[in-house]
């Protein structure tokens, strides 16, 4: 990550979590607003850097000869993780903490998930191998 992404990051995170507290008390409601908008506007500045990591990463698991099949469960797992954190946080500024709990949850059962097809092939992998 260059230098000047890194302050373009910085700065909006200061300004929209600046804003949100000085508009907390007056209009809650608007300050979630502004604290959602600040998050779109980072990640728009995160998008092009994470498209870069991916690409380098398939491109990686091509080099090794890995199928990247087996690696597809991991990263949703990592993007649902940050997901749910994130949309946690944000329900957390809202006021709103049971549901927030309740966010996390839905998750957790997300992300198994996500990893039945990676435990199917180890499964299968283990009963190929016994045999």
């Amino acid at each position: 990550m260059s230098g000047g992404l890194f302050g373009r990051i910085l700065l909006v995170a200061a300004v929209a979590a600046l804003t949100t507290q000085l508009i907390r008390g007056k209009t809650p409601a608007l300050a979630l607003l502004v604290s959602l908008t600040g998050l779109l506007v980072l990640f728009g500045l995160l998008f092009p850097g994470l498209r870069a990591v991916w690409q380098q990463f398939r491109q990686l698991l091509i080099q090794a000869g890995l199928d990247i099949d087996l690696f597809l469960p991991l990263l949703k797992v990592l993007a649902v993780t940050q997901v749910t954190r994130i949309s946690a946080e944000l329900c957390r500024d809202a006021g709103e903490r049971a549901l927030a709990a309740k966010l996390e949850l839905c998750g957790g059962t997300a992300s198994l998930l996500c990893l039945l097809p990676l435990a199917q092939q180890a499964l299968a992998l283990m009963g190929a191998l016994g045999t």
